[in-house]
């Protein structure tokens, strides 16, 4: 392996002579095997050997702690007064430390801290096998509940006293919290207290003291960019480095489709049909499979990407990242691909993530004339409910509305106030006589 990397003599037998040959031989054999570079792997050699010389790698749980003293030991006695390079040397020693004795088996993973452990796994079982919640819902519903657990100054879940939600509230997230965070806090620690209430874990009607600002239905227009801000960029992506080439299918994917984040992600190379030109992708929240007729301009961009940017792995995804080690993207990583490419182009705005685009896709439907039926099929929608929130964006039927003649229903609602009894009668005539009167002209 060493003779594959380096071309000097007296490099390959320093390295051959090193502590630990065996393991570090069998890694960067595991690398090749990835897709690794040429050039990433003589860097990740380089930097095995210091590690075996200055850490104890036959350990069988090595710490942080160890491998942060081992790099400041080798940071002194290589780099010493060069402050930049010293703190980019222990990112990279460290960074190549913890995935080496990862893949040895060797290094003991720092424990995540939790509170009231045995509860919450309890709680995760319901939800999972109960409630039937997603993995991906249940970890959102952890980051939320946890930080409030440790911040608890109480060691038992029946010492928790509704002063604890407010106090929580007011001092730990006063100020940097919005009313919907606020809001989706409360909805699932009001479940959790739910659930402890039933397993007689905390005081009775502990969960209806936690309060929640006040949310209202569609109050906030769907918010994603315009369709020729969506268009320009899609263009800024007509380039022919490794990066453009994949940020060109996965935005495709996104403008055209209205997929997800996590659809775009998880779509693996089984689920395209290049015999029948149709895509499948996993509906997540309805536990369904969906096809879509390819579109040619998608199939080719994804077909370049194939061909010659993704890497050789075993993974079977189709999208990765650009940067060693090759893994899948993350929520995260497609987001910052997301942003970094509107922010390339000059546009800065509230929400510029995956899902904006998903938003202006609907937006853009709506706009050609497609019924909102037609567009909640297109997204995977369930409910109508879901794709309501798109008719306060329909212009144009919104105009046709306020044109719309309302002076019959004046006359219609003195009639229906007639046949009313007494008591309904004069608050039913004013109700529709201010329909009668609004000008819903003004709102345009």
């Amino acid at each position: 392996m060493f003779e594959q990397i380096f071309r000097k003599r007296c490099h390959i037998e320093c390295h051959r002579n090193g502590p630990c040959p065996e393991e570090r031989v069998r890694y960067l054999t595991h690398l090749q095997e990835e897709g690794c570079t040429e050039k990433e792997m003589r860097r990740v050699a380089g930097l095995l050997l210091p590690i075996s010389r200055y850490v104890d790698v036959s350990q069988s749980d090595i710490t942080s702690e160890q491998l942060d003293a081992a790099a400041e030991k080798w940071l002194n006695c290589r780099l010493r007064h060069r402050t930049s390079a010293r703190q980019y040397g222990k990112q990279s020693f460290l960074c190549v430390a913890n995935r080496w004795l990862r893949f040895l088996g060797r290094l003991q993973e720092p424990v995540r801290a939790e509170a009231f452990g045995p509860q919450v796994a309890i709680y995760v079982e319901y939800s999972t096998q109960q409630r039937g919640l997603t993995s991906a819902t249940i970890e959102s519903k952890l980051n939320h509940l946890q930080p409030f657990l440790l911040w608890l100054p109480v060691h038992d879940l029946h010492e928790v006293t509704p002063e604890h939600f407010s106090d929580y509230l007011c001092l730990e997230v006063a100020g940097r919290w919005s009313r919907v965070t606020i809001a989706d806090w409360a909805t699932v620690a009001r479940c959790f207290f739910r659930f402890a209430e039933a397993q007689h874990w905390c005081m009775p009607g502990l969960a209806a003291t936690i309060s929640s600002p006040r949310l209202y239905t569609h109050e906030h227009l769907p918010r994603g960019p315009k369709w020729d801000e969506v268009q320009h960029l899609v263009a800024s992506t007509s380039g022919d480095t490794p990066m453009d080439i994949r940020d060109r299918a996965m935005l495709l994917l996104l403008t055209a489709y209205g997929f997800r984040s996590g659809e775009v992600r998880h779509l693996r190379l089984d689920d395209i049909d290049w015999d029948q030109e149709t895509i499948r992708v996993f509906r997540s929240k309805q536990r369904r499979t969906q096809y879509y007729p390819l579109i040619p301009a998608v199939g080719d961009a994804i077909l370049r990407y194939i061909r010659e940017v993704r890497p050789r792995t075993r993974y079977r995804e189709i999208f990765f990242c650009s940067r060693y080690p090759h893994k899948p993207l993350t929520r995260g990583g497609l987001y910052a691909v997301v942003q970094g490419r509107f922010h390339k182009i000059g546009l800065i705005l509230p929400h510029c993530g995956p899902h904006a685009l998903r938003h202006s896709c609907a937006t853009h439907l709506l706009a050609e004339g497609c019924l909102l039926k037609e567009i909640g099929d297109h997204l995977g929608h369930t409910s109508a409910l879901s794709t309501q929130v798109y008719a306060k964006v329909d212009l144009h039927a919104l105009r046709e509305v306020s044109q719309m003649d309302l002076g019959e229903l004046s006359s219609y609602a003195e009639a229906s106030a007639r046949r009313a009894t007494p008591i309904y009668r004069k608050g039913a005539f004013e109700a529709l006589q201010l329909v009668a009167d609004f000008n819903l002209g003004g709102l345009l």
